[in-house]
């Protein structure tokens, strides 16, 4: 794993930390989100995958958002649920507008103010 896709810990549950801050290159982005892919499908199917998505300063195109949508659609074949997702970093009206579209599709979804936040937010979706 690189710097930009880990597994971290927080208040004993795990999630993956997608970090993609700052990547203004379509590229890099799509090699990020192919690092990512290959982590959550290496997780057994009916895993719960709590996903921690940092976008800050970066450039979201269509090639990447089709991207990400293709690794959503490789863990459902892989049958690993729909899980909940943290996004930070979203700032732009464009960027604010695909993540308010998949919002209506995944309620799982939600943008956060801080990693901090998002941390919280992510483990509060989980019982006990």
């Amino acid at each position: 794993m690189s710097n930009r896709v880990q597994w971290i810990e927080h208040k004993g549950k795990r999630m993956i930390f997608c970090d993609y801050s700052n990547i203004l290159d379509e590229e890099t982005f799509i090699r990020a989100l192919d690092e990512a892919e290959a982590e959550v499908l290496e997780q057994a199917p009916g895993t719960l995958i709590l996903m921690l998505i940092d976008v800050t300063g970066s450039r979201i195109t269509s090639k990447v958002t089709n991207r990400a949508r293709d690794l959503s659609a490789a863990a459902r074949a892989k049958e690993i649920p729909s899980s909940p997702t943290a996004i930070v970093g979203v700032s732009s009206p464009a960027q604010k507008a695909v993540v308010m579209a998949l919002q209506f599709l995944r309620p799982d979804l939600r943008m956060v103010e801080s990693i901090p936040a998002a941390k919280d937010w992510l483990v509060s979706r989980v019982s006990e």
